[in-house]
């Protein structure tokens, strides 16, 4: 094994040992020495990666986004029309967030310690989610099934569509009502898509 694939190993059961803490107990109540313990290593092993638990924290967090954003662009891509990638997009990411709630709640209620490393976490997300939604919007147009908007419109609405998201999880998750995401998330798509008008 060569010793960048040795690296990787090791970064790799850093992050998947400190997701557990940081899952069972929290950002601020798990030590480096916690997450050396648990990977069986030394704590000079993790300095070596990581400067402290905060980058440690950053990168599991990135690894779990990349994750889902790998499983909703999957789904989004077996879909034929942009309606049925919108569709696909808000059950698939429902489904992810119900994975990594625990982890979603850690970040939600204790990173806001951490201003610089919310505020980087989030940027990357925020981005990554929006050009999702302004491919499927853009498909939608090029298919005939949206109005031809231009490209600034496409932007504006992604920005709209993502924090119309955002939102409802946001506010679900906190009252901890997560099993009410999907219901939601499907009158969210059904009224961007339809209006609330009667015809």
């Amino acid at each position: 094994m060569t010793t960048l694939a040795k690296d990787e190993v090791i970064k790799s059961d850093i992050l998947d040992e400190a997701a557990k803490l940081f899952r069972h107990y929290g950002l601020q109540k798990t030590t480096m020495e916690d997450i050396a313990k648990a990977v069986g290593k030394g704590k000079s092993t993790l300095y070596y990666y990581y400067k402290n638990k905060e980058e440690i924290f950053d990168a599991v967090i990135r690894k779990e986004k990349n994750m889902m954003f790998r499983n909703i662009q999957d789904a989004v891509s077996r879909e034929e029309s942009a309606v049925k990638k919108l569709e696909a997009f808000t059950r698939s990411k429902m489904r992810e967030i119900r994975r990594m709630t625990t982890l979603y709640q850690v970040v939600a209620s204790e990173i806001k310690a951490c201003n610089e490393l919310e505020v980087s976490i989030r940027r990357n997300y925020d981005c990554t989610e929006t050009e999702i939604l302004k491919s499927i919007l853009h498909y939608g147009v090029i298919t005939g099934e949206f109005p031809n908007y231009d490209q600034q419109e496409l932007e504006t609405l992604a920005f709209l569509l993502a924090n119309a998201q955002r939102g409802v999880e946001t506010a679900l998750i906190m009252d901890q009502k997560l099993e009410e995401i999907g219901e939601m998330m499907d009158v969210l798509v059904t009224v961007l898509m339809n209006g609330i008008k009667k015809s």
